[in-house]
């Protein structure tokens, strides 16, 4: 229902100063509405693409903490989460994307578990794209993947907080269907930022990390330690 009121850009009028019960009930009702156009939009404008050009997009953490994703931040999310494949992502996608969820799962900090979770539950799913760079941009870099939290929340009755993410490749190149970068973007996916650190599995370029640093985990248990 939520989603739906989302992606089709329904929104409910303003009524001011105006002290009824429905004026009430529509403040209420833009409100929750707000809160989850909001969050669900800073899914798509901080999508951390593997690039030299990426920007961190989360507020200034200790450098013994890998940044966190500004929607995460003051979130209280479940530790668990749902993992599933789009229809079209072949065999050698996942298995870089089934190592990358194993190599989270060790950490013991997030459990990843294959199936279907209900609309209350933290979900991601993992996809795959083409996108081809133009040539000037290749000089640069090539977009090797991106991802990223949406954050579902709910108030008032049946309040709850979930996080429905993605982690997709761009399989334009093939040099995307490597486990180092299905480990950055589902970090993406699970609430990390990008790091300044070189050593770190979120650097915004792609540097073949696939250990996650102390700062890597400090970040995930920043996240999750209130599971």
């Amino acid at each position: 229902m939520w989603l739906a009121v989302v992606l089709g850009f329904i929104f409910l009028p303003t009524i001011d100063n105006d002290n009824t019960t429905l004026g009430k009930t529509v403040e209420k009702w833009n409100s929750e509405i707000n809160t989850i156009f909001t969050d669900i939009n800073a899914r798509f404008s901080s999508t951390g693409v593997i690039n030299q050009n990426s920007v961190s997009s989360s507020k200034d953490s200790s450098s013994d903490e890998t940044p966190i994703e500004t929607n995460v931040q003051g979130k209280t999310l479940s530790n668990t989460y749902y993992y599933h494949y789009d229809k079209n992502v072949s065999q050698a996608v996942k298995d870089q994307f089934n190592q990358a969820v194993k190599i989270y799962n060790r950490t013991g900090i997030v459990k990843l578990v294959k199936g279907d979770g209900t609309a209350e539950q933290n979900q991601i799913e993992f996809s795959v794209y083409q996108k081809t760079m133009e040539t000037s941009a290749l000089q640069n870099s090539i977009e090797l993947g991106h991802g990223g939290p949406a954050i579902i929340q709910r108030t008032g009755w049946g309040a709850y907080t979930a996080n429905h993410a993605i982690a997709s490749l761009n399989i334009k190149y093939a040099n995307s269907i490597k486990l180092s970068v299905a480990v950055h973007e589902l970090g993406h996916a699970l609430g990390l930022d990008h790091s300044k650190d070189i050593q770190s599995v979120m650097y915004p370029t792609d540097q073949g990390r696939t250990t996650l640093t102390n700062a890597d985990i400090n970040g995930l248990k920043a996240i999750y330690a209130k599971s």
